[in-house]
C-alpha cells in the first residue's frame, strides 16, 4: 500500500478536529474556543490502496500569525513535506477562512478546500457556489459535514485520486510581484514562502532587505490578501435572510457586554463550586474506605519484604497516593465536565472579549481569561494553554500569574477549612455557603492576577505591546456525553496520573523523614521547630509551613502531612470526621485568623511540582522559573503578614 502525508489547516473553531476524529476515528478532544489545539496530532486512516498520516495542526487566521500555535502551523505548511494540504473552513462564514485559504495556495499547489458545517450553512440559508468557487481557485472543493459524518467518503476519495496541482496565481501589488519574481527565480521559493524566509533567515535579509522591506511588510501583505478575499467571495456566496436562532439571540445579548456576561460566568461558576462541594464528599469517603481495605490484603501480599522496605512503600507511598486519589478523582470528576460544557457552548471567548479592556490596561489581553479558567482545573493546563497568546510578552504575564487561580488540587483544603471554621452546619445551606466563599477566595485570585500582571507589564516585561486577536464563535449545543468523556479523560484522568507518579515517592520521602530521628526527635520535628518562629509572625506555624513545603509535589497532601506532625506519628493518618480534625486543629492553637491565613497562603504560594516543570518546559528559561516559584509566595507572606497585623488590634 501507498503511504502518504496529508495535513488539516484552517482557521480556530471550524472543525478540523471533528473531522479528524471522524476520519481517523481518534478521540481527539474538540472544543468551541481557540486554543483547543496547541499541538500537531497524528493519526493514520487507511483508505482502499492508500495508508494516510493525517496531520490536525493547530488552528491559525495566517501563515504570517504570532502566536505560539500558530507558528507551528505555518511551519509544517511551510516544509511541504506532505502529498496534501486539506484547508478546511467554515461555510458559514467563508470570508473569515479565505485568507488562510489563499495563504496556503501561494505556498503549495497540492489543494484540497474542505467547506465543513455545510449542515449549519443550510439551516442559515447561506448558499455557497462551490462549483464557481473551485473554478476560480483551480483545486477541488468538498462539502461535508464532520457532526452529521457527511462528504467523508467524497474527501477520501479526492484525497486518493487527487494527481493534479491547482494552476491558482495570485495578483498581489507590483513591488510585491517583482519581490516574489526575484525570490522565485534565485532561490525556487514560492511566494507563500518569501516572506517568512526574508524574516526568519539573517542570509536573505542582508542581501535583499535593504531594498524590499522598504517597499512592502506584513501589513500590506494582509492587505493585498484581504482584498482579493473581497474580490473573490462577493459573487460566491448567497445569503436569503440568514436566520438566527432565538435562544442564540438571547445568549447574544447576555453575553455581549460586560455587565451581563461576567456576573453570569461567575453566577455559572458558583453553580459549579458548589455541586463539585455537594456531590464529592459521598465519593471522597468511599474511595478512602476502600483504599484503606486494600492496606491490610497489600500487607499480607507483601509480607515477604523487609520492614524497611515494606513500611516506606505501604505507610508512606501507597497511603499519600491514595490520599491523593481520594481527594482529586471526585471533584475533577464533577467539575471538569461541568467547567467543559460552558467552554464548549462558547461562553468562555464572550468573557474573554468583555474583559479585553481590563487586560490591555494592564499590558495584556482578553486571551489570558482563557488561560486562567484552564488553571481553575490544572494550573500546569493552564500554563500550556498560554501558547495561545499572541507573543512572547504575554505569554509569560499568563504562565507568571496563573498559579493565582486555585486548582482542583487546592480546592479540598481549601473546602474543608471553609467548612470547619465559617459554616455551621453541613447541610444544602451550608455547602451553598462554602461555594459562596470558595468563589470569593477565587475572585480574590482575579484581583491578584490583574494586579501581577501590571506589576509585571510596568517593572519587567515592556518590550511588546498586546495584541488581540479573538474569533467569537457561534453558540453550539455541546454534544454532553462526549464532552464528559473527553473532559475525564484528557483533562480528570491526565492530571490524576501526573498528581499519582509525584505522590508516590513523595510519600516514602516524607515517611523516612518522619521516622529518621536524631537527638529524640525526627527529621521533621526539627524542621517544624526551625520553622515556627516564621509560622508565627504570619499568623501560621512551622507545622503549616513545612506542611506547604512537603505538599510541593502535589497539594492534595497538605491537609494529612499537617495532621501527620501535629500528631507526631510516624506515617499519614486519616481523621474520622471534619469535627475530629477541627478539634485536632484547636488544640494546637488554630483560632479564625489561622483559618484565614491558611486560605490565604493556600491561593497564594509557590506551584506545584508539575507546574513547575511545564513552565521550566514552556519557557526554557530558569529565571521565569524563579519568578514563578518567588512571586506568588512573597504575596502570600505579605498578605499573611498583613491580616495578622490587622487581627492583633483586635
Amino acid at each position: 500500500m501507498k503511504k502518504r502525508v496529508a495535513c488539516l489547516i484552517g482557521n480556530p473553531n471550524v472543525g478540523k478536529s471533528s473531522l479528524f476524529n471522524m476520519l481517523t476515528g481518534s478521540m481527539q478532544h474538540t472544543g468551541n474556543w481557540t486554543g483547543k489545539t496547541v499541538a500537531n496530532e497524528k493519526a493514520i486512516v487507511e483508505y482502499k490502496d492508500t495508508i494516510w498520516e493525517l496531520v490536525d495542526l493547530p488552528g491559525t487566521y495566517s501563515l504570517m500569525g504570532e502566536s505560539a500555535e500558530e507558528k507551528v502551523a505555518s511551519a509544517f505548511v511551510l516544509k511541504n513535506a506532505y502529498d496534501v494540504a486539506i484547508v478546511v473552513a467554515d461555510a458559514t462564514n467563508l470570508e473569515r477562512s479565505m485568507e488562510i485559504i489563499l495563504e496556503v495556495l501561494d505556498v503549495t499547489k497540492k489543494v484540497i478546500i474542505c467547506l465543513n458545517l455545510i449542515d449549519e450553512a443550510h439551516k442559515r440559508n447561506i448558499i455557497i457556489d462551490d462549483k464557481k468557487l473551485a473554478t476560480i481557485l483551480k483545486c477541488p472543493i468538498i462539502l461535508t459535514s464532520a457532526k452529521e459524518k457527511k462528504g467523508l467518503k467524497e474527501l477520501l476519495e479526492t484525497m486518493n485520486t487527487y494527481q493534479s496541482s491547482s494552476s491558482y496565481q495570485s495578483k498581489h501589488p507590483e513591488c510585491m510581484e517583482r519581490f516574489y519574481k526575484y525570490m522565485q527565480n534565485k532561490y525556487h521559493f514560492s511566494k507563500g514562502q518569501s516572506w517568512h524566509i526574508l524574516e526568519t533567515n539573517s542570509s536573505f535579509q542582508d542581501e535583499v532587505i535593504s531594498f524590499y522591506q522598504k517597499m512592502i511588510s506584513k501589513e500590506m501583505i494582509r492587505e493585498s490578501y484581504h482584498e482579493m478575499n473581497k474580490n473573490i467571495v462577493k459573487d460566491i456566496i448567497i445569503r436569503k435572510g440568514e436566520k438566527e436562532k432565538k435562544e442564540d439571540k438571547i445568549w447574544n445579548f447576555l453575553f455581549s457586554n460586560r455587565l451581563t456576561s461576567i456576573p453570569l460566568l461567575l453566577i455559572f461558576l458558583f453553580i459549579i463550586l458548589w455541586l463539585t462541594i455537594y456531590l464529592s464528599n459521598i465519593p471522597s469517603e468511599l474511595l478512602f474506605s476502600f483504599f484503606s481495605f486494600l492496606e491490610k490484603p497489600l500487607n499480607n501480599i507483601l509480607s515477604f519484604l523487609p520492614s524497611w522496605l515494606l513500611n516506606p512503600l505501604l505507610y508512606g507511598g501507597y497511603r499519600t497516593l491514595y490520599w491523593v486519589v481520594s481527594v482529586m478523582l471526585p471533584p475533577m470528576l464533577i467539575f471538569f465536565p461541568l467547567f467543559s460544557l460552558l467552554e464548549d457552548y462558547g461562553l468562555l471567548p464572550r468573557i474573554a472579549f468583555n474583559l479585553d479592556k481590563p487586560f490591555q490596561k494592564c499590558g495584556s489581553c482578553g486571551k489570558q481569561s482563557l488561560t486562567m479558567c484552564m488553571g481553575l482545573g490544572c494550573n500546569a493546563v493552564g500554563v500550556t494553554g498560554a501558547r495561545i497568546m499572541e507573543n512572547k510578552k504575554m505569554r509569560l504575564l499568563a504562565i507568571l500569574t496563573n498559579v493565582f487561580m486555585p486548582c482542583n488540587g487546592r480546592f479540598p483544603a481549601m473546602i474543608s477549612m471553609i467548612s470547619m471554621f465559617f459554616i455551621k452546619d453541613s447541610s444544602i445551606v451550608g455547602s451553598l455557603m462554602s461555594a459562596l466563599i470558595l468563589l470569593g477566595i477565587i475572585l480574590l485570585g482575579i484581583a491578584l492576577t490583574f494586579f501581577v500582571t501590571w506589576l509585571l507589564n510596568k517593572c519587567l516585561l515592556k518590550e511588546e505591546k498586546p495584541i488581540f486577536i479573538l474569533e467569537l464563535p457561534s453558540f453550539r449545543k455541546p454534544k454532553i456525553w462526549r464532552t464528559i468523556y473527553f473532559s475525564i479523560k484528557e483533562k480528570a484522568l491526565h492530571v490524576l496520573k501526573r498528581a499519582m507518579i509525584i505522590s508516590f515517592p513523595t510519600g516514602i520521602i516524607i515517611f523516612l523523614l518522619a521516622n529518621i530521628k536524631v537527638a529524640n526527635a525526627s527529621l521533621l520535628q526539627h524542621a517544624c521547630l526551625f520553622l515556627n518562629d516564621f509560622g508565627l509572625i504570619l499568623g501560621l506555624d512551622g507545622a503549616i509551613i513545612l506542611a506547604f513545603l512537603l505538599g510541593l509535589p502535589a497539594n492534595e497532601i497538605v491537609i494529612p502531612v499537617l495532621l501527620l506532625l501535629y500528631n507526631g506519628s510516624s506515617m499519614l493518618t486519616d481523621y474520622e470526621s471534619l469535627q475530629s480534625l477541627k478539634n485536632i486543629l484547636l488544640m494546637h492553637n488554630w483560632t479564625i485568623l489561622t483559618a484565614i491565613n491558611f486560605l490565604i497562603f493556600s491561593l497564594c504560594h509557590f506551584p506545584c511540582a508539575t507546574t513547575l516543570l511545564t513552565i521550566k518546559k514552556e519557557t526554557n528559561s530558569s529565571f521565569y522559573l524563579f519568578l514563578s516559584f518567588v512571586i506568588p509566595t512573597i504575596i502570600g507572606i505579605c498578605l499573611c503578614f498583613i491580616t495578622t497585623f490587622l487581627f492583633s488590634f483586635k
